[in-house]
């Protein structure tokens, strides 16, 4: 085993060790951020140009399921940070972005993404970010309504809409008086990820920090420089693992009649674990009508079946807060949420209702 995989391996220990403590005290982990720096995982998704080590997009996906298999607020971090990564290289020729992807992968410089007003948060609604051309820039205001690590961020990757329809992709200093990061409001799970709003009150951004310039839909070009089309996906798989796994140890314990249903339930894991890999790392297979959102729901399902079995076989200790087993039932509950577009709600209904099959 490489010194990189074993240093792995720690990091990935000390971060699972940390979980409980993470969930309920909802404080940023800034000792799990240290523990992967300290592994080299902040280099692997930026390309060895810019000074990472770029990771194969599906071994760097899987590296992400593990992360979520021991705990999800520390993986929706990273992955949102390594999505501020994948703009940036999708914009490589802004003049910002190589020196932000050199200091991301020395880990001096913590980025994040604020696009989900362009996306299923606000699609269908008036402009919540708008950007106005001026001397030397664009003038910002409006309301991110989720941006993860907001308040860490020195950066904050923003799209916004200009004042003709279009669209611009920007990279924001975050810490600056006119961007105001809301007051965390208490959600069912993941408060330590510091995910919530950021006002932008007439923020100067100039012309030096735009990444896509106003075009017709400023998110098209990281679709198109993805290697990896499933993301969404790995993060409940890696749920879904680590609640098989406790229920597995339960099972073995105290419930051995209970051992066939969770062998059921692993080796629908297994099966779907290898058709998102082998589709998402697809454009052919991608191509196919649908299969995404199939594939989103599946793995959005199964996270929730296993770790209510998880939470079935903890019996009532798993009612409390510090356990494995409700963090678990609780984090399942984050991707029913996650910029779920029509289709995959469409999907998910269906399995929650049993039509179609799991």
């Amino acid at each position: 085993m490489t010194k990189t995989r074993t240093t792995w391996r720690r990091a990935l220990a000390l971060i699972e060790a940390r979980a409980e403590r993470v969930d309920v005290s909802a404080a940023w982990p800034a000792e799990n951020m240290a523990d992967l720096k300290r592994c080299g995982a902040l280099t692997w998704a930026v390309p060895r140009a810019f000074g990472g080590t770029g990771m194969d997009a599906v071994l760097l996906h899987q590296r992400y399921e593990e992360l979520a298999r021991r705990c999800l607020t520390t993986a929706l971090i990273f992955t949102q940070r390594d999505s501020a990564v994948g703009f940036l290289v999708s914009a490589a020729n802004a003049p910002i972005s190589a020196q932000l992807l050199r200091s991301m992968a020395r880990g001096t410089v913590f980025a994040t993404i604020g696009i989900a007003q362009l996306t299923t948060s606000g699609r269908h609604l008036p402009p919540a970010v708008v950007a106005r051309r001026t001397s030397g820039g664009f003038r910002v205001s409006g309301r991110i309504p989720w941006v993860t690590g907001a308040a860490q961020a020195q950066r904050i990757i923003v799209g916004a809409v200009t004042s003709d329809g279009r669209q611009i992709l920007l990279a924001l200093r975050a810490r600056q008086p006119r961007v105001v990061v809301e007051t965390r409001r208490d959600m069912v799970a993941l408060n330590a990820s510091c995910t919530g709003a950021v006002q932008l009150r007439h923020v100067l951004v100039p012309d030096a920090d735009v990444l896509i310039p106003p075009c017709n839909n400023a998110l098209a070009l990281r679709s198109g420089h993805r290697s990896f089309g499933l993301s969404t996906c790995v993060l409940p798989l890696g749920v879904a693992a680590g609640a098989l796994s406790m229920a597995e140890d339960l099972a073995k314990a105290r419930f051995h009649t209970c051992r066939g249903a969770i062998t059921d339930l692993r080796r629908e894991y297994t099966h779907l674990a290898a058709r998102v890999y082998r589709v998402g790392a697809s454009s052919r297979l991608l191509q196919k009508p649908g299969i995404g959102a199939q594939l989103r729901a599946q793995s959005n399902h199964l996270a929730a079946c296993s770790a209510l079995a998880a939470l079935e076989l903890a019996k009532g200790r798993g009612f409390m807060c510090e356990s494995p087993a409700q963090r678990r039932a609780r984090e399942s509950l984050f991707f029913f949420v996650w910029s779920s577009p029509t289709v995959v709600i469409e999907q998910t209904l269906a399995l929650l209702a049993w039509r179609g099959g799991r």
